[in-house]
């Protein structure tokens, strides 16, 4: 398949032409196999040692709308915190388009700062299930405050394996929210 035909069939399928490669035809079909996990993560899940460079893809609830873009995850400074309870052992950005699937924008998701990145990973342990959570948003994620109302843009991870890890998103703000599944596939 050349560059070309690889670019066409990324634009028709909503996809975002950031860091378009030889791997166009897979970044196809990965966004059309993007399909809804079940199930909870094992007590021992995490996603330490999963910095890199990965195909997200987002699929809306409704309407069937998609949107793929890159993600791109680096360990977290050490000292980095969020209310005690949550480690941080990631933080990173992404270039994907929340608007395309009607997800609120809450700061930069694209944020290189590492005092405000556009997307922070969240684990914990509530009611004795491990929860994995991808903050999405720069604002969301500053040191230096903390947002407890308010709009947010979250990817909760039920499933992660060998090749990356996928679950289910939400976005909401005030009143109005909407969600879907999400993959996210090693580039």
């Amino acid at each position: 398949m050349s560059r070309r035909t690889g670019i066409a069939l990324l634009a028709c399928a909503g996809a975002s032409l950031v860091d378009v490669s030889a791997d166009a035809a897979k970044s196809v079909s990965e966004i059309d196999s993007c399909r809804p996990t079940a199930g909870a993560l094992a007590q021992d899940a995490t996603l330490v040692g999963a910095q890199g460079r990965y195909r997200l893809v987002l699929v809306a609830r409704t309407g069937g709308r998609r949107v793929s873009g890159v993600l791109v995850l680096a360990a977290s400074p050490p000292a980095r915190e969020v209310l005690g309870s949550a480690s941080t052992p990631l933080q990173g950005s992404t270039d994907i388009d929340l608007g395309a699937v009607g997800a609120h924008r809450i700061g930069d998701p694209a944020s290189t700062d590492p005092h405000a990145p556009g997307v922070l990973v969240l684990e914990s342990e509530r009611r004795g299930t491990r929860q994995i959570l991808l903050r999405l948003g720069s604002d969301a994620n500053r040191v230096d405050r903390r947002l407890y109302d308010g709009g947010h843009t979250v990817l909760r991870v039920q499933q992660i394996d060998a090749d990356g890890f996928a679950g289910r998103w939400e976005s909401r703000a005030r009143s109005s929210g909407t969600g879907g599944t999400f993959c996210a596939t090693r580039l």
